[in-house]
């Protein structure tokens, strides 16, 4: 409890005092009450920052939730090589995020591999993937489904693994095909997993920081194309030296985070 207290509650808590006043990394904080939330509004670079961010969770959830769902429902089938398969198909999970974002980085220069396998579709030689204010935020939420699908199929996996086979014979005894079988008998009995894999999914997308940081031109660019709040969080605090408006910055997308993940639970509690 000392250590959880000291780690954990004391800088919640002085992230809050730090939100209400004008702090540097130099200057001692002086209150100024509400002062950093009410210049949020008017901030371009925050209104930006929230655009991007919201874009990127929409990007960065919705997809992986169905497409970590088709890979376990694949999976969980038997099949020839199945284990050596989606052991190969878990690999990105296994690798750290930063690693994962500087070899997409290699593979997605201009003249880079990624370049050479689609460029022939298009016509070109040249791809700025990276440099492009509309090409740079899909690029990183590709990377970042990529890299979270396989950690997503593991959970539904584990929830595939508790449902009752006895239900599923009995469906498909009275005539219930696979598809009508999984969305009136297995689905209602994933709602748990479902609100686990929503919740963890949402919350790691709102905190990306690691992607924008590495992949992006310029840390957010370009023209802050794929600038996000917990990037944004970094610059003002560390680059700007504004620890008062980084610590706002902070508690805004945590009750961003709270308020989606709240909304999510009471979802799947009124589902059943």
């Amino acid at each position: 409890m000392a250590f959880f207290a000291v780690f954990s509650v004391f800088p919640v808590i002085y992230g809050l005092y730090l939100s209400m006043t004008e702090a540097s990394l130099l200057v001692p904080p002086q209150w100024t009450g509400f002062a950093n939330y009410r210049a949020m509004p008017a901030d371009p670079m925050f209104q930006q920052a929230l655009g991007n961010t919201l874009i990127f969770v929409l990007g960065s959830t919705v997809p992986v939730w169905f497409g970590s769902l088709f890979a376990a429902l694949l999976f969980n089938q038997t099949f020839p090589a199945r284990e050596i398969l989606k052991t190969l198909f878990f690999l990105p999970v296994l690798l750290p995020l930063v690693v994962v974002a500087v070899v997409w980085k290699v593979l997605l220069d201009p003249v880079g591999a990624v370049t050479w396998m689609v460029g022939g579709l298009f016509g070109k030689s040249e791809i700025p993937w990276l440099y492009d204010t509309t090409l740079a935020p899909l690029v990183m939420i590709v990377v970042h489904d990529w890299a979270a699908i396989p950690f997503f199929m593991m959970i539904w996996l584990a929830g595939l693994a508790t449902l009752s086979p006895e239900m599923t014979e009995a469906a498909h005894l009275d005539g219930a095909g696979p598809i009508r079988t999984f969305w009136h008998i297995e689905l209602p009995q994933l709602k748990g997993t479902a609100v686990l894999v929503c919740a963890l999914s949402s919350i790691g997308a709102f905190q990306t920081f690691t992607l924008q940081y590495v992949l992006s031109n310029d840390q957010g660019g370009p023209v802050n194309a794929t600038l996000v709040l917990g990037l944004m969080i970094f610059k003002e605090g560390f680059q700007f030296f504004r620890m008062g408006y980084a610590a706002a910055l902070s508690v805004v997308l945590f009750l961003m985070i709270l308020a989606v993940t709240l909304l999510q639970i009471r979802l799947g509690r009124d589902a059943h």
